[in-house]
């Protein structure tokens, strides 16, 4: 789900329990009201919890310019030897 500063919800993707969450689709897909013309479909802050701290996602954000507020990981993930993980 996302939503306003007023906690209003702009956006939301319904999935099953046994899903991971997918970010990325869910901020493609917003869409903020403002002044008149085209809407703006990219916030300047994202805050979201420190599930979503991922260098994927840090990648998106500084591929829009928008900064996110997350907090770190207690420890963070290192990849592993092996076969490459698929998507």
């Amino acid at each position: 789900m996302v939503c306003d500063a007023n906690g209003v919800p702009l956006h939301f993707i319904l999935s099953s329990g046994q899903a991971s969450d997918i970010a990325q689709p869910l901020l493609d897909q917003v869409r903020m009201h403002g002044k008149s013309g085209r809407p703006r479909k990219r916030s300047r802050w994202l805050l979201a919890e420190k599930g979503y701290d991922a260098e994927h996602l840090r990648h998106y954000f500084d591929r829009y310019r928008m900064q996110p507020v997350i907090p770190l990981r207690a420890m963070p993930r290192i990849p592993r030897p092996g076969l490459p993980p698929t998507l």
